[in-house]
Order: C-alpha cells, then sequence, then structure tokens
C-alpha cells in the first residue's frame, strides 16, 4: 500500500453543516478530523472517489503535534459535542501504521462532555481492545451483504469478519453500532441481508443500526471509472433527489429495503434505535421513524443496554 506523508496547512478540525443546508435531507452538522485522509480500501461506491477527484490514496500528516494541540484546544470547549474520525478516512484501517486509537481513544475516555465516533469497514480493533471506554467513544462499523461486498467492496475484510470484531469490541465495553449502509439490491438480496442480520445477533447485540442506500452525486460514476472500480454498483435504478442533488434508488426500492431490514431487527430487538443515513424527510415519515439522523444528536449514553461486566480501567483508561 502507497501513501503520501506531508504537512497539513489547513485546520485538522472542522465543522461539517454542510447537510444542514439541504432542505429535506436529514442529517445533523458534526466536527470532522481529517487524523489522516483517504482509504486503502477500494470500494466502488465511495463518495471519497468525488471529493478528492480521483486522488484516494491515503495521504499521513507528519505534523502530529499541531494536531493533537488543536484536538486538545477542542477538548476544551463547553457542551456535548460530537467528533467524527471517519468522515474523511477509515478510523481503523491504518491503526498501528498512524497511532490514531492511541492518540485519540484515551483523550475522550479523560473527560466526560465530548463523543469521539470511529467509522471503519476494518477488523483492526486490536488496539481498541487495550482501553476500557466510557460512553464517550463509540464505534460504528460498516458492513455488508457478501454479494456486495465480493462485487463493491475491494481489499475489505469480510463482512462477518467485520461482525465479529463490532462483537468484541462491543464486549469491551464500546458503543458499538451497525451501519448496513449502502444496501443494494442485488440478487437474492433479501436472503442475505436477512442472514447478516442474523448472523449480528447470534453472537451480540448492537447499540444502534443505521440503515443506508447508494447515493452519490452525478460526477461520482466518473471518478470511479477513472479509477477502474467497477460502476456496475450505479445500474440499479436511480433517481435525482431534488432535496440535495444526489442520485439515490426510486423511493419505492429503497422503502422496501429498509422495511426488510427492519423487519427482522425488529425480531430480536423492539428498542434498538434504528436510523437512516442523509434520507429523506419523506422517507423517514414512510417508515414511522423520528427524523433524528444518524448519531450526532444521540444521547449514546442511554445507548448502553447493560453492564458488560468489566473491572474497572486504570488511570489511562487501559483495560486490566
Amino acid at each position: 500500500m502507497r501513501v503520501q506523508v506531508r504537512e497539513r496547512k489547513s485546520p485538522f478540525i472542522h465543522l461539517n453543516d454542510k447537510a444542514n443546508t439541504h432542505r429535506g435531507i436529514v442529517c445533523e452538522p458534526f466536527y470532522v478530523l481529517s487524523y489522516y485522509i483517504g482509504c486503502p480500501f477500494e470500494c466502488s461506491y465511495c463518495y471519497l472517489q468525488g471529493t478528492f477527484r480521483g486522488q484516494v490514496q491515503p495521504v499521513i500528516y507528519r505534523n502530529r503535534e499541531r494536531l493533537l494541540k488543536e484536538l486538545d484546544m477542542w477538548l476544551s470547549q463547553p457542551g456535548h459535542l460530537r467528533l467524527n474520525a471517519g468522515e474523511l478516512e477509515d478510523s481503523l484501517a491504518l491503526d498501528g501504521i498512524v497511532p490514531l486509537v492511541d492518540d485519540l481513544v484515551p483523550r475522550f475516555i479523560a473527560q466526560d462532555r465530548h463523543t469521539l465516533i470511529l467509522v471503519t469497514k476494518s477488523n483492526n480493533i486490536r488496539n481498541l481492545l487495550k482501553y476500557r471506554p466510557n460512553d464517550k467513544v463509540v464505534v460504528a462499523f460498516s458492513i455488508n451483504s457478501p454479494t456486495v461486498w465480493r462485487l463493491f467492496e475491494k481489499r475489505t475484510p469480510h463482512p462477518y469478519k467485520r461482525i465479529e470484531a463490532a462483537a468484541r469490541v462491543s464486549e469491551a465495553g464500546y458503543i458499538t453500532l451497525l451501519r448496513l449502509d449502502p444496501m443494494l439490491p442485488v440478487d437474492d438480496w433479501r436472503r442475505e441481508y436477512e442472514e447478516v442480520i442474523r448472523r449480528v445477533y447470534s453472537i451480540f447485540q448492537p447499540h444502534q443500526w443505521t440503515l443506508g442506500s447508494l447515493r452519490f452525486f452525478p460526477t461520482l460514476p466518473m471518478w470511479t471509472a477513472k479509477l477502474g472500480r467497477n460502476t456496475q454498483v450505479y445500474n440499479f435504478g436511480v433517481e435525482s433527489s431534488p432535496e440535495d442533488g444526489r442520485r439515490r434508488l426510486k423511493g419505492v426500492l429503497r422503502e422496501q429495503l429498509y422495511r426488510s431490514a427492519m423487519q427482522i431487527i425488529r425480531e430480536y430487538d423492539n428498542d434498538v434505535p434504528i436510523r437512516l443515513c442523509k434520507e429523506t424527510v419523506t422517507m423517514y415519515h414512510r417508515l414511522g421513524l423520528p427524523c433524528m439522523g444518524c448519531c450526532y444528536n444521540t444521547d449514546f449514553s442511554k445507548l448502553r443496554k447493560k453492564d458488560h461486566g468489566h473491572s474497572g480501567p486504570d488511570d489511562e483508561g487501559r483495560a486490566p
């Protein structure tokens, strides 16, 4: 794997409030940490292909001391803020090559106001398991069906390996979310998604689900083609959403995907929150869900379902 190493000139943390400008799309503003940018995985549908105009090779920043100083200043703010360390990178894919977990997790478990959100398709959890977190570190694993993985998620771990990693992270005491996103109507999709959800509940109970489906700005297929990735991902029948200009699967199909997943989830857990990612208000209303978005207005302390029975952390939050 090739990476670039350079200094970052712009701030490492910024407020992403663009989604709030699109009326009719449910997504709350949130802070983004660019610990590094880019991704070693090669998902065909990844929005980073367009965000970075085809330059998706990971970029690691050598001025880490400034990053940590900026983070410490951010943590000193009043209130209860959310920091997403997986918007412009996969939070765990390069951990160990970069000390992301060791830099971030101890800082967040040492305070009780702000929340760190790690988002990943990786099963690289070794460093996470060194710590016993409080409710201020949330780990969201993106999973999908085996067929979607085989066709469109090149270089990522198999979804079942991600589920196993999520179970271990949950058992270690982290608030653990699952993102079934983007759902795609591949052949036999109902059976495959049902099997994925049943596999989850055979080993652990996630604290929250996020469901999403294919969505992209019109220029993204061009970048996917230039990068030599599988453009068939855009051939499932889409329509333009006037709310934000993205292309989405047709509304009836999205509703079928979501309802099918929700039905299986509710067989196992009537109380677990189910959210949608960057979906329309109309879709929330069709499904009878509150318009709350993924996780940026969630009180994560209320999601913990049980005491995991761990002994307490030491002074640095390390596992005994």
